[in-house]
């Protein structure tokens, strides 16, 4: 994933001399970005030298298996915005191009035998190229980044949402952008509070800023009127290399999810637009049905396994729990019992005494959801989408998060783009930190996103601990309030749920 720094800018005393022009960073970029791509190619191609020195032909075996799997890696290794936002998935992308680069070096043994290459030798050859491919990019991100590597940002907006957008990318970690400072909107009165991201002026002094700055990128937020904004843009830089984009549509690229305190009901009107399809396409009501025999013929007799157990326990095995689906349409899930029968009427913690030895293990790996093939198979539910909230939380969630039932445009699913990338909610916060990456889904979601994030989900179901998130220490937009001081320790989150079972 594209990830990003936020540091505290030099002075500009001596700034020529420490920054390269923007053109040069940018050729800078594109020459790591080639270099990265050498690792694998390199690997494989010394390898199948080594494997062809028998056919007398070993540099020029080495020659074509370089080209072959530099050329592969640069069309189908090619990574997507939205896997560079899954750990697990990016990792595979970026596996496709020595594969796809083998398998082309295998036909061509097949039909020359120039290579001298056996099949076991090609094994050899893509387990190589894909290991120091991985390698290579994991040794690419870890490296300090130059200047070369940031795009140099500034916010015109308030203080607050620049603060937010800090929090954020240092959250993120080290990457390619820096936060130069904010540009403050017209008519705003100085704030009382100490600013985390300092102000370098006024809006109707952009130009000479952004050549001062040297900033490539403004992110204009919804708080400035739109039209001053371009007026001044018009007036003052467009003889300038710099970029304009809007702050949801930055949030929505490099995080994945949508600032949900930034935007208002004019966001919403791509839904509208002629090219939307608000319907869910036949390729994924075919690909519920498909997962759903394949996951039922491969874990039927575990399932009834756990069943038998469950019930020995002495009450039902399965249970039935109200929630709300596609249209604010209630129906009912089915679930494995994780709790103690008669467990009490409260929230759930992540130590909860309630939750059985083996439920706390079926909680864990998510077996528990399992029987949720049925309500997909009833067409109440789909593989992928936002998960569903029970009756009374949907109420109150919907007084407290802005823009809650929105998600309830589409069908609801057993996984989806917020259960991978942010587990489960633990308080209202965590559920609208959740809402922020359902409307990203209700936004791009397609087939193709689909595969991703079922890819991703066999990541999470082996490695995301059950609580996994803690909202009240990830920083984005949403958090108006500042962050609070040092203490004791804050209590484990708490999960939103009901009927002494769990919730999303």
């Amino acid at each position: 994933m594209d990830r990003a720094v936020v540091t505290t800018p030099p002075s500009n005393e001596g700034f020529e001399q420490q920054d390269m022009p923007p053109r040069a960073r940018r050729s800078r970029l594109r020459l790591d970005r080639t270099l990265e791509q050498l690792a694998g190619p390199l690997a494989g191609a010394l390898l199948t030298g080594v494997l062809a020195a028998d056919t007398g032909l070993p540099l020029e075996a080495g020659l074509i298996a370089f080209v072959t799997l530099l050329t592969a890696g640069t069309i189908a290794g090619r990574r997507s915005s939205v896997a560079a936002l899954l750990p697990f998935m990016d990792r595979a992308a970026r596996a496709a191009g020595p594969l796809v680069g083998v398998v082309v070096l295998a036909v061509a043994e097949a039909t020359t035998g120039l290579l001298g290459l056996s099949p076991l030798g090609l094994v050899a050859v893509a387990v190589v190229a894909v290991t120091f491919t991985i390698l290579g990019a994991v040794l690419a991100e870890r490296l300090p980044a130059g200047d070369h590597h940031r795009q140099r940002v500034a916010l015109i907006g308030s203080a607050r949402a620049a603060d937010s957008l800090q929090r954020e990318l240092t959250s993120v970690g080290p990457g390619r952008y820096v936060i130069v400072g904010r540009i403050s909107p017209p008519g705003e009165e100085a704030g009382e509070l100490a600013e985390e991201v300092r102000t370098l002026g006024p809006l109707d002094a952009l130009g000479e800023l952004a050549s001062r700055h040297r900033i490539d990128l403004l992110l204009m937020t919804g708080e400035v009127p739109r039209l001053a904004v371009f007026d001044e843009i018009s007036r003052s830089c467009l003889h300038l290399p710099i970029r304009l984009q809007e702050l949801t549509g930055f949030y929505e690229g490099l995080f994945g999810h949508v600032p949900v305190a930034e935007i208002n009901a004019s966001w919403f009107q791509y839904i509208i637009h002629p090219s939307y399809r608000s319907g869910a396409p036949a390729a994924k009501r075919a690909l519920d049905l498909f997962l759903c025999l394949l996951i039922a013929v491969a874990t039927l007799p575990l399932l009834a396994v756990f069943a038998l157990i469950i019930r020995y326990d002495g009450g039902p095995a399965f249970f039935r729990q109200l929630r709300i689906g596609e249209g604010g349409v209630p129906f009912s899930i089915l679930k494995l019992r994780t709790m103690h029968v008669g467990a009490s009427n409260e929230w759930a913690s992540a130590d909860d005494a309630r939750v059985t030895a083996l439920g706390r293990m079926l909680r864990r790996t998510h077996l528990d959801e399992l029987p949720q093939i049925l309500n997909v198979l009833r067409g109440d539910m789909s593989i992928v989408g936002p998960r569903p909230e029970q009756p009374e939380f949907v109420e109150k969630l919907e007084q407290t998060v802005p823009f809650y039932s929105r998600r309830h445009l589409i069908k609801p699913g057993i996984t989806g783009w917020a259960q991978v990338r942010c587990g489960y909610a633990g308080s209202e916060l965590g559920s609208a930190w959740k809402v922020s990456h359902d409307l990203y889904y209700l936004k791009h979601r397609s087939f193709r996103l689909d595969l991703l994030i079922l890819g991703e989900t066999l990541r999470a179901a082996l490695v995301t601990h059950e609580f996994a998130v803690d909202p009240g220490r990830v920083y984005y937009v949403l958090r108006d309030e500042p962050e609070a001081p040092e203490g004791p320790p804050v209590a484990p989150p708490i999960e939103l749920e009901a009927s002494a079972e769990r919730g999303t």
